[in-house]
């Protein structure tokens, strides 16, 4: 898990034909979403999680990185 508060951080597409998938799925779980500071981080309210808007080819990069914890 991510240092920074304890928070789980998932990397999710930013833009594309997934990026509102993604959060939808992220919604139909149960998962309260808000928009951060910027259009890069979303919390959620009701769990430690964080999403990460990122370029869908370095969504591996920043899971191997350690930067998030899924992608």
């Amino acid at each position: 898990m991510s240092t920074v508060e304890g928070r789980l951080r998932i990397a999710v597409q930013k833009s594309g034909r997934l990026s509102e998938r993604s959060l939808d799925l992220v919604r139909d779980a149960g998962l309260r979403v808000v928009k951060g500071n910027n259009d890069l981080l979303y919390r959620v309210e009701n769990y430690p999680i964080d999403l990460l808007r990122v370029r869908d080819d370095d969504i591996p990069t920043f899971v191997a990185d350690g930067v998030c914890d899924l992608g």
